[in-house]
């Protein structure tokens, strides 16, 4: 069984705050978007080694990836 299959890795979930806006994955907040006029704008910054958060094919989803392996 393959890492991308692994029930283990669950989805992460997006959580919007008000003025932050978080990926979480297990109650763990694994990235968190950047703020306008900052030089993170627009790119997800990792809170938790090995993960990666990047932006998805559509508007409102995203790409999450640990240690390289993409997490369905």
């Amino acid at each position: 069984m393959g890492r991308e299959s692994d029930p283990s890795l669950a989805s992460a979930k997006l959580q919007f705050t008000g003025e932050d806006v978080f990926v979480i994955r297990k109650g763990v907040k694994i990235a968190k978007r950047g703020h306008p006029q900052t030089p993170q704008a627009g790119t997800w910054i990792s809170l938790e080694p090995g993960w990666a958060v990047l932006d998805g094919p559509d508007i409102n989803s995203v790409v999450v990836t640990y240690q390289g392996v993409v997490i369905r």
